[in-house]
């Protein structure tokens, strides 16, 4: 009972653990990887635009702008020069794929941000 205890406690510390930029652009790499099957050379271009927007991101958190909205632009931007830089690494069936693969990231995040949503007082 004991070791299964230890065990959760360690699972849950190590899920609360900040991942390194390194970390986070390897990740998104490997994704993409396995979606638009990129070459070698295209997933080390890839890795390069990931790790350079996670170091901006970083930055970012650790020195936030003064209000809300400061934060939200700069974010906007980091990611949106991002995406400029991988467009022009994939090639137009993996541009189509991405967008693609971007909708569907972005709509599970949306129903996994609802679903904790707590329900409606009403």
């Amino acid at each position: 009972m004991v070791l299964v205890l230890v065990g959760i406690n360690f699972a849950a510390k190590a899920q609360l653990t900040p991942k390194s930029p390194e970390q986070r652009a390897a990740h998104a790499t490997k994704s993409l990887q396995k979606v638009l099957k990129l070459t070698a050379d295209q997933a080390s271009q890839v890795n390069s635009v990931f790790l350079s927007r996670a170091e901006k991101m970083d930055s970012l958190k650790s020195n936030p702008p003064a209000n809300k909205k400061g934060y939200h632009l700069a974010e906007r931007s980091i990611k949106l020069s991002a995406d400029r830089q991988l467009m022009t690494i994939l090639n137009s069936d993996q541009q189509q794929q991405y967008l693609q693969w971007e909708k569907t990231q972005k709509a599970a995040h949306q129903d996994k941000k609802n679903a904790m949503a707590p329900p409606a007082q009403g």
